[in-house]
């Protein structure tokens, strides 16, 4: 089993992006922590996207990974993106609120007042999947 992390950053520095691709198991959750901690460090308050479009599967070590860097990218001022999921990968990643599904986007959006802010539990920062 294997997994691949590319990583881009466009012209301004302000988004960095990681291109996922392969198996991620327990194998993969130390790289994928320390790409997203890099990540985050590059962009300087801008915002990470994870491209998925490669990822065959994903497991709960990874999966933790993503939620705890979605917290701290939620604490920290930053964007986290998830982007082209597909299949067995996707809907996982709905069911974590992750990955939007188009009809879901509008939904979301609805709930969200202008200027509201959301606050990740205060018990996922002491994760050993800490990204920060």
């Amino acid at each position: 089993m294997s997994f691949s992390i590319e990583r881009d950053t466009d012209r301004t520095g302000k988004t960095t992006y990681l291109l996922l691709g392969g198996t991620f198991d327990r194998a993969a959750h130390r790289d994928l922590r320390r790409a997203l901690r890099d990540a985050f460090a590059r962009t300087r308050r801008g915002r990470v996207v994870l491209d998925v479009a490669g990822v065959e599967d994903i497991g709960s070590e990874c999966l933790e990974v993503l939620l705890t860097g979605y917290t701290n990218a939620l604490r920290g001022g930053y964007g986290f993106e998830v982007t082209n999921a597909h299949g067995p990968v996707q809907l996982l990643l709905e069911a974590t609120r992750l990955y939007l599904r188009r009809s879901d986007e509008k939904l979301y959006a609805d709930t969200l007042y202008a200027g509201e802010t959301l606050y990740a539990p205060v018990w996922l920062s002491g994760s050993p999947a800490d990204v920060s």
